[in-house]
């Protein structure tokens, strides 16, 4: 079963632990996904990796192999600095072997947040987002009222809607539509974390329905919510948010 601890992040969250129940599943982050004393499992379309560490990429389908071993899973926003940067060391087919350095980074570590510092300052950083596109997100993430929203946003910095997607999908890698369905993924997660229930984390995520959350969460997080729910109320003493 998942035994282990939740953090969330400034556009990134992270578990350690042993993990469970989980299908295949693809999403819009950067996964890394790194054993803790052992190496880590994946099963990917026609592979299995067996590795110290990989990088997985937005829109790679993957399932994590259960372990009896602790792993640590991070998720990386897209749109920072570090998701571009890990964006960066991917091959071809969308995976990567962390390096030496990258694993050391891990093994020195305290916590997933000192990680993500201390990744941040390993990797070089690649030059910041359109500003257009920066300040666009930003709108589209106070936006809760759905329909509209990336209009209402372009609107705003001064682009068309489909210039605002065009944008999105060349400096992120992946499509605006799959970026705020990652957004309103994490907000329906803080909340199930904080004892909501499934529709209310629905609403609070902003997705139309209980339905419509378990579909997105299936495809993108491998689990249903209900499942999702008692991972993160199971890991509540050690959730926090920075």
């Amino acid at each position: 079963m998942w035994d282990g601890s939740v953090t969330f992040g400034d556009s990134w969250a992270g578990y350690i632990g042993r993990a469970d129940q989980n299908t295949a599943h693809s999403h819009v982050a950067i996964q890394l996904c790194i054993g803790v004393g052992q190496p880590a499992t994946l099963e990917l379309p026609g592979k299995v990796i067996r590795a110290a560490g990989v990088i997985i990429g937005p829109n790679v389908e993957h399932r994590a192999v259960a372990e009896s071993h602790p792993v640590a899973f991070l998720y990386v926003s897209p749109d920072t600095a570090l998701g571009r940067a890990l964006n960066a060391l991917l091959q071809d087919d969308g995976i990567a072997l962390a390096s030496d350095e990258l694993l050391e980074c891990f093994r020195r570590s305290t916590s997933l947040s000192h990680f993500v510092d201390a990744l941040s300052r390993l990797l070089a950083i690649t030059p910041p987002i359109d500003h257009r596109l920066y300040k666009a997100l930003n709108i589209l993430r106070l936006d809760r009222d759905g329909p509209g929203c990336v209009s209402r946003a372009a609107q705003a910095v001064g682009l068309s809607s489909p210039r605002l997607r065009c944008v999105a999908t060349h400096q992120m890698g992946v499509s605006l539509s799959q970026w705020i369905i990652w957004n309103k993924l994490e907000r329906a997660s803080k909340s199930l974390a904080g004892g909501s229930t499934l529709s209310d984390a629905a609403a609070d995520g902003g997705f139309s329905d209980q339905a419509h959350l378990a579909r997105m969460m299936r495809r993108m997080i491998g689990m249903t919510p209900r499942t999702a729910a008692e991972v993160l109320r199971k890991t509540s003493v050690s959730f926090k948010t920075r």
